[in-house]
């Protein structure tokens, strides 16, 4: 299938889009990954389909990623980024507000996405990229740390997309934006 060309896929409200033949295979699974996800639900989504719509091979598909899961953790850490600087002090409010803004306005998926189910899961790459970005010394064990302060920012926004504690998405970036030296002093 790699050299045939790649399938045309929905990319939501109407558009559709043929994936770049010289688009790396890696990288065509994310976009057609990104492409279902707002086209469909995300338990709706097989990695049959995510094969197709990259036209990429069955073998291509887990040489890079060991199944749908790993995929959205691949295209979610845009989102995760701005989390794991502000709990590393390291955050910008502007950017983690604009990131809030953007799960917000997709929050049916969000709700999924930062739901339960794929809590474990999104809490490690979490807490890998927090303890990422920590510079020693702390007198808590970075991964105690980045696994604390991980929990503690996506039970918050779970909180949010559920409608269980509203707030705007300035206020609750300010509030993520506890970093592991204020975790320490506290």
């Amino acid at each position: 299938m790699s050299g045939a060309a790649r399938p045309a896929f929905v990319l939501g409200w109407g558009v559709t889009a043929q994936m770049p033949p010289s688009i790396a295979p890696a990288a065509a699974i994310r976009h057609a990954f990104v492409a279902l996800l707002f086209a469909r639900r995300y338990d709706a989504i097989r990695v049959g389909d995510v094969i197709a719509a990259a036209g990429v091979s069955r073998s291509t598909f887990y040489n890079h990623f060991a199944g749908k899961d790993d995929v959205l953790l691949a295209v979610i850490e845009p989102v995760l980024a701005p989390l794991a600087d502000a709990a590393a002090g390291q955050g910008d409010p502007a950017r983690l507000t604009a990131v809030l803004d953007h799960v917000w306005a997709e929050r049916a998926t969000g709700r999924l996405i930062f739901g339960r189910a794929l809590r474990p899961r999104l809490q490690r790459r979490l807490a890998a990229m927090i303890e990422a970005r920590l510079a020693p010394p702390h007198a808590i064990p970075p991964l105690l740390a980045a696994t604390g302060l991980a929990a503690r920012q996506l039970a918050m926004i779970e909180l949010w997309i559920a409608g269980a504690a509203p707030s705007k998405s300035g206020l609750l970036a300010e509030a993520l934006m506890v970093s592991i030296v204020q975790a320490e002093s506290a």
